[in-house]
């Protein structure tokens, strides 16, 4: 299966190269394909074995959202925080988050989004991964909190937009930018300008011309007052520490944290990040009992998307 990801994202990578030399709209067709489609993040023998680790106490889950099954699983009782992973990744990678929680008297659920892991392959979208965050949302009867990572923090970003009932919001390099990932996205791949201005053209298209500001995290942000704790590490090289700090100027109250030299994906699993959300989750359950905090540092109507990338 690996294999075959592979050749197809190699054949779609050259057809992109040479399509975007001579016509944007070809270009854009063919580029379509890398941008839409989750290509799972390379991770080590040791990385797959810790997460087997974390995943040991929990207990596999389906949920069924518009038809389509999205595979998942869940671990202790109490108030539900959910587990939204970045792009290319899957739900256990957030796995160091679960024994903190169940500790703590939470039930947490991790679920692979469409297009990632378990759950499909294939294209997907932002709106369809708020909507698959909606609908689980919507299958558990509720959830108190949302922990999101990378990518998993722009889907959580959009859901809140579309009024996404939750008491707390927990973001970890939380990528929010869609311009800046565009051209980041052609540099990486290094893709004639055509291509890429072709893949922009796309994206309009097929989701309205206003899908910019649908898509502006920041702007969404100056709308919410949901408690926030935003991290972001000093050294990642994948998202740029400017636009997380935008994004906490932009939203009322939320906090923001930075750490150092644990990148995009190890400040999943560092112990004072773990502590720090466990803290967080307290306090905002309880915002008028400091004394439950340790002291150590029905779905609303939502505009929902008519159109998909596919």
């Amino acid at each position: 299966m690996a294999g075959t990801t592979s050749r197809s994202a190699k054949t779609a990578w050259v057809a992109t190269r040479l399509a975007g030399r001579f016509s944007a709209r070809l270009g854009g067709h063919y580029a379509s394909t890398l941008w839409f489609t989750p290509w799972e993040v390379p991770i080590s023998a040791k990385g797959r074995a810790k997460q087997a680790g974390w995943l040991e106490q929990t207990t596999p889950t389906s949920f069924f959202v518009s038809g389509h099954e999205i595979k998942g699983f869940t671990a202790g009782t109490g108030p539900t925080v959910l587990l939204v992973h970045g792009w290319g990744e899957h739900g256990a990678s957030l796995g160091g988050f679960i024994a903190p929680l169940v500790d703590a008297g939470y039930r947490v659920v991790g679920i692979d989004l469409p297009g990632h892991g378990a759950t499909s392959r294939g294209r997907t979208d932002i709106f369809q991964l708020a909507d698959a965050v909606w609908g689980v949302a919507n299958e558990l009867g509720g959830i108190r909190a949302v922990i999101a990572h990378s990518m998993g923090g722009y889907v959580t970003t959009i859901a809140l937009s579309q009024g996404l009932p939750v008491e707390s919001v927990v973001l970890i390099a939380p990528a929010i930018n869609v311009k800046k990932a565009l051209v980041k996205f052609g540099e990486m791949l290094s893709l004639p300008p055509r291509a890429v201005d072709g893949l922009r053209a796309y994206i309009q298209r097929h989701f309205g011309a206003d899908v910019w500001e649908r898509l502006d995290g920041v702007e969404l942000a100056r709308t919410f007052d949901v408690p926030a704790l935003i991290f972001h590490d000093t050294d990642d090289p994948q998202v740029d520490l400017e636009d997380s700090q935008a994004l906490a100027r932009a939203w009322s109250g939320a906090r923001f944290k930075t750490t150092s030299g644990l990148g995009h994906s190890h400040i999943l699993r560092d112990p004072d990040v773990l502590s720090a959300t466990t803290r967080f989750l307290a306090e905002a359950a309880n915002p008028f009992r400091p004394e439950l905090v340790p002291t150590a540092d029905s779905e609303p109507e939502r505009e929902r998307s008519s159109t998909t990338a596919a």
